[in-house]
Formats: structure tokens, C-alpha cells, sequence
């Protein structure tokens, strides 16, 4: 992400990041380190730069701390403790292979630094596997995931059919929904995108995505939506579904499925602790059905406590 690499300079550009209230995404990464790093803290050091670099690249900022229930949003600077910076070259040089190239960094200020940045670039030399646990990750929305075998396969130049995956984005925090005394307690916006990580087009797609029990979670789509909302035939569920049976997912490209809002049940906020959110499949021409499933803690969504 060296576009905002080059434009943050100083600890008023920082502060302007918070201010504007600029979220983490897909190329963008906030973390603390105000302590000596252990050994879990050095393993998703290197989990989240080559999940980054074996996909679109990124950007991650050391020494911001972000919101302990909107864990995408940041909120205060918490400078780095400088041992750190020496370990983090150390890590990365023995942990990584191959090695990563062309990653700069940044202190600000350059004496006694506060923050630091390291700018990841996409690889060109694709996949770099993470040597604590010897699996390969990428960057898929505001975490990072192990490589499945195709994506894997497709890296190393061995597969030419489409990978589409997923991409489930907040738009907002969960925050409090005030409807008289109604069950509904809480609501937050969210985007929906599928990414083609293949080198070949897709076609003939179907989304599914299947949401807990309707007594839980109430789902709206936002106008000019391509998901459409089946829930009325579904067995207690909620569920959305896309078809795109003239529509093409190229390669290399996120495509929009639509915005909804969700609105949740005060039972929800004790339901959703170890379920999914909502499981989803994607179906294509020449690539098998793919499934997977979002958590709310995944996505740096919390529901807030109930003092109104």
C-alpha cells in the first residue's frame, strides 16, 4: 500500500488516520506493540506479512491501538517499545521463505519513534510460507487466512481454474438499535464481495449464505443489491442468495454482491459467541463448490453492553 506508506510522515498523519476514523481493510493493518513481543506476538507478526504479501500487499501500522469492541477502528497512539524494531527484521529474515523483497519501513518520528510502518508490497515471488507453522496465509478482509490447496497450487503456477472466495466487510460498527421495547436490540451495515484469486473467468456463479435462526438475526439488503433475500423459504433460517448466470467474475478482481443490514435479537449477543455469523458456498463453471463461514469476532465486531 506504499500510496499511504508515502503520505504518512509524521504523528499528525497518525493522528489524522484516527481522526478520520480510517477502518483496517484488506491492505491495511493497526497494531500495539508496547511491550517486548512473545512468541505468539512474533508468529502473527510473520502471519500477517505474508498473508499480505501473497496477496494485494498492505500496510501495517505499529503502535495504534484500535477500539476493543470495533477492533477495525483506530483510537489512540501507543508507542512501540523500540526493542521491537530490531526483532521484527530478525523474525522476518528467519522465518520467511522465500525471502521478502522490497519491504520498506518507517519511524516517526526517527528519534525516540512512536510508530512504526512497514509497507508491504504484492509479491512476485508467490507463496511465502510462514516457518513457525509452515503453512502459507493470505489477507481476506481485515484477517489473515491459511492458503486452501488450490490457491496454494495456483500460486506455484500449477492450477489455471477460477478461485472465488468470499469477502464479508463492516460498514460500521454493532451498535444499539432503539425500537420502543422490542426483542431487536442491536444493527450494523456490512458489504459483500466475491474475489476471483484464479487465473481464469468465472461463470455461471451462485452465492449462498445461510444466517442462524430468524429469531436471532433479521437481514435487509440495500437497494440496488444483487443478493436476494430467500429467506421465506428457508426452514427457520435466513438466507441470501446471488445468481449470476450472465455475469462474469474476472481475474484478479473484487466484485460487489450488494450491502445489508442486519439487525439483532438481545439473544443474538449470547448466541453468536461460538456460532457463525452465516456459513456461505459459492458454486462456478470448472471450479468445485467452495464453503466457509464468518464469526463475528473475526470480522472486529462486538456487541456493545446493554446500558442504554
Amino acid at each position: 500500500m506504499s500510496s499511504l506508506f508515502d503520505q504518512v510522515k509524521t504523528l499528525d498523519d497518525i493522528n489524522a488516520l484516527i481522526a478520520d476514523g480510517i477502518r483496517e481493510s484488506e491492505v491495511l493493518e493497526y497494531k500495539t506493540a508496547s511491550t517486548a513481543f512473545t512468541e505468539s506476538e512474533k508468529k502473527e507478526l510473520v502471519k500477517d506479512v505474508t498473508g499480505m504479501a501473497n496477496s494485494l500487499g498492505g500496510l501495517i501500522i505499529y503502535g495504534v491501538a484500535t477500539d476493543q469492541k470495533d477492533k477495525t477502528l483506530p483510537v489512540s497512539i501507543v508507542p512501540i517499545e523500540s526493542k521491537n524494531i530490531e526483532t521484527i527484521d530478525r523474525v522476518l529474515n528467519a522465518q520467511v521463505r522465500p525471502e521478502l523483497k522490497e519491504i520498506k519501513k518507517r519511524l516517526i518520528p526517527e528519534i525516540n519513534p512512536q510508530i512504526l510502518l512497514i509497507d508491504i508490497p504484492e509479491s512476485q515471488e508467490p507463496p511465502h510460507q510462514n516457518l513457525y507453522d509452515h503453512k502459507y496465509y493470505r489477507r481476506a478482509g481485515v484477517e489473515c487466512r491459511p492458503m486452501e490447496h488450490d490457491l496454494v497450487a495456483l500460486k506455484f503456477g500449477r492450477k489455471l481454474s477460477p478461485i472465488l472466495d468470499l469477502i464479508f466487510t463492516p460498514l460500521n460498527s454493532i451498535e444499539k438499535y432503539h425500537v420502543d421495547d422490542s426483542e431487536w436490540k442491536y444493527t450494523s451495515r456490512a458489504r459483500v464481495f466475491v474475489s476471483n484469486l484464479g487465473r481464469r473467468l468465472a461463470r455461471d456463479v451462485t452465492v449462498l449464505l445461510k444466517f442462524p435462526d430468524k429469531s436471532f438475526v433479521s437481514i435487509n439488503t440495500g437497494y440496488g443489491s444483487r443478493l436476494q433475500n430467500i429467506s421465506d423459504i428457508q426452514d427457520g433460517y435466513g438466507a441470501l442468495q446471488y445468481n449470476g448466470n450472465n455475469n462474469a467474475f474476472h481475474p484478479g478482481m473484487n466484485t460487489v454482491l450488494g450491502d445489508m443490514t442486519l439487525v439483532f435479537s438481545a439473544n443474538a449477543k449470547e448466541k453468536l459467541v461460538n456460532t457463525p455469523l452465516f456459513e456461505w458456498t459459492i458454486f462456478a463453471d470448472e471450479m468445485e463448490a467452495k464453503q466457509g463461514f464468518i464469526m463475528i469476532d473475526s470480522i472486529g465486531w462486538a456487541f456493545p453492553d446493554d446500558k442504554f
